[in-house]
């Protein structure tokens, strides 16, 4: 039998995908990178890389969870571990008032994305894909702290993939 021409794996247990990278090593994934599937990498192959335009979520794939570019042992391993489902911090934008429970969505500003890790939860007009939800620590709720204030150097809990709240007890995404 030959060898897979397969450019990720999965294991849907644990939330993980293994997806190829670009591997001419110019297009980088960094750990927390909110990564879009992309049928032009690689050949006709395809791979995973951090969404640049507010187009590429029509593709999202979900989370970066490592550098996309590993080198260990003079070997180089153009792969990234994606996740699809669990809670990550992401980075907020002054002005926002991020509740639990509020979708969030890639942040662009006027059509550009400068950062693949800063979500908003007001919809720009180019999004009509879901981040992932606001999650707030159930201390922090329980202590009358429901939101948090967005600004540089403050993150937010986010959940990627569906997400029960215990509160409302609906099933969201």
């Amino acid at each position: 039998m030959g060898q897979s021409q397969n450019t990720h794996s999965r294991d849907i247990s644990n939330g993980l995908l293994v997806y190829a990278t670009d591997q001419t090593g110019v297009k980088v994934c960094n750990q927390g990178d909110i990564v879009c599937w992309k049928s032009t990498l690689n050949g006709s192959k395809g791979g995973v890389e951090q969404v640049a335009l507010p187009a590429d979520m029509s593709t999202y794939a979900g989370i970066a969870t490592q550098n996309s570019i590993l080198t260990s042992l003079n070997d180089v391993l153009y792969t990234v571990m994606v996740a699809f489902k669990n809670v990550f911090l992401l980075k907020t934008v002054a002005g926002d008032t991020l509740k639990h429970g509020d979708a969030v969505y890639l942040y662009d500003s006027g059509g550009t994305i400068t950062d693949a890790q800063t979500i908003t939860n007001t919809q720009p007009s180019d999004a009509t894909v879901v981040v992932g939800y606001v999650v707030l620590p159930q201390e922090q709720i329980m202590n009358g702290v429901l939101s948090i204030t967005g600004g540089t150097g403050t993150t937010a809990p986010i959940a990627i993939g569906p997400v029960q709240f215990p509160v409302a007890g609906k099933l969201l995404a």
